[in-house]
């Protein structure tokens, strides 16, 4: 327990919970194609995120940071030069849904570029306001990208509808920065950037001859933590 303003000792992790926007670079081959064939861009694979994390204090200065996030795009779209005739002269688009979703698991290493408190005697320790911080880290991040609708086989000029899947799993690693307010001695808000990078294999049977997917990211979230 602690008292207003200062606890008995120095907190020894943080529970956070943080949203906020993940911005998906989709610069690998797969992308460029989908959205050249389809009225897709890169700004449809943006999409909120969620994140937890748990902070363990190793000093004044250094926290070591699991955390996890979760995005999900979905966007409508349709052919850009092909149409689907009724047979009565009209014409209809070909749609289809596009969606993309991330799920980064991470282990960071956060130095604050100062003392996050101070200790009075043995008995108090008192947060200071602003904690603004860098770090870096490394992890594993699942991803789905998934196509279900009409498509066209170039091979007879056919529509069909089918549903295409891509998963799996890759390597990333991220810088990040950031600032933490202290509301009071246990309740603290957080601001971050961060940017990852990232690819993981595609389904080949599906997505054959295409570079791996591209993970990589930006994301910037906002929330709160309780200090313990």
């Amino acid at each position: 327990q602690g008292g207003e303003g200062f606890l008995f000792k120095a907190p020894r992790v943080t529970l956070s919970f943080n949203m906020g926007y993940g911005i998906p670079r989709a610069g690998s081959s797969l992308f460029q194609e989908v959205d050249t064939i389809f009225t897709l861009g890169k700004s449809d694979y943006q999409a909120p995120v969620v994140v937890g994390s748990l902070a363990i204090y190793l000093d004044q200065r250094v926290d070591l940071v699991l955390d996890f996030s979760f995005t999900r795009s979905e966007a409508w779209s349709e052919y850009v030069d092909w149409e689907e005739e009724l047979g009565n002269g009209q014409f209809v688009p070909i749609v289809q849904q596009t969606g993309f979703t991330r799920v980064p698991l991470n282990l960071s290493v956060r130095y604050y570029l100062m003392d996050r408190g101070r200790e009075i005697s043995r008995f108090a320790w008192v947060p200071t306001a602003w904690s603004p911080y860098l770090g870096f880290g490394v992890g594993r991040v699942y991803y789905e990208f998934s196509q279900e609708g009409d498509f066209v086989d170039f091979y007879d000029a056919s529509i069909y509808t089918e549903s295409h899947v891509s998963e799996g799993w890759g390597w990333s690693g991220h810088v990040l920065a950031g600032a933490q307010y202290s509301l009071s001695s246990r309740l603290v808000v957080t601001a971050e950037g961060r940017y990852s990078l990232a690819e993981a294999e595609l389904n080949q049977a599906l997505y054959g001859g295409h570079d791996p997917m591209d993970l990589s990211g930006f994301q910037g979230t906002l929330g709160f933590g309780v200090r313990f």
